[in-house]
């Protein structure tokens, strides 16, 4: 940290500014530009909003100079400044965010009717075409089909089809990746 001259004095500084060497004013930029930097920069997310609020700080400083009163802490006045500049910014950000998820509640409202209905035809397709693709299989394939769909028990349907349960699980494998590839061909399809 650099260290202050032992002959800066902010009060003769502030007057001279008051008296019309307004150009002096950069005098306690470079003496406190850094401390209210860092006060800033410790309490904001991004280096760039600490720089812009810094910047905005002395600005208002530098336009309220005269309501300073000459003999105080003018170190203590000026992070009033930015302490009052963050309190903008939280307050700025807050109603942003706010708005941004109001504006987000209310596109997903608007939109959710639409997304639901493109959502139960999608769902409607894809059962008229696995239908369709059941009615192609052979009518053993399509009867094992149904009986899992059905909640047939493995046993039972074995004995039906006088099979075994091995030969029960490969045939609905096989049915099953003919399903997947029909489905597969009819979503290319469309």
């Amino acid at each position: 940290m650099r260290k202050k001259p032992e002959n800066f004095d902010p009060d003769s500084i502030v007057e001279q500014v008051l008296g019309g060497k307004k150009d002096r004013f950069r005098l306690l930029v470079r003496e406190y530009g850094l401390l209210v930097r860092g006060y800033l920069a410790a309490r904001v997310y991004h280096l760039e909003d600490a720089e812009d609020l810094a910047q905005e700080a002395f600005l208002v400083a530098f336009s309220k100079l005269s309501t300073y009163e000459v003999g105080t802490n003018f170190r203590a006045w000026l992070l009033s400044i930015a302490k009052f500049q963050l309190n903008n910014h939280w307050r700025k950000t807050s109603r942003r965010a706010n708005a941004m998820d109001r504006f987000r509640h209310d596109i997903a409202e608007a939109v959710q009717p639409e997304m639901q209905k493109a959502s139960d035809e999608l769902k409607q397709e894809n059962v008229r075409r696995l239908l369709d693709c059941i009615s192609k299989l052979p009518d053993r394939t399509r009867h094992l089909i149904r009986a899992g769909l059905d909640g047939v028990r493995m046993e039972s349907l074995a004995e039906e089809l006088n099979l075994k349960p091995n030969a029960i699980y490969q045939l609905r494998h096989r049915a099953h990746l003919t399903l997947r590839k029909c489905m597969e061909q009819r979503t290319s399809e469309s």
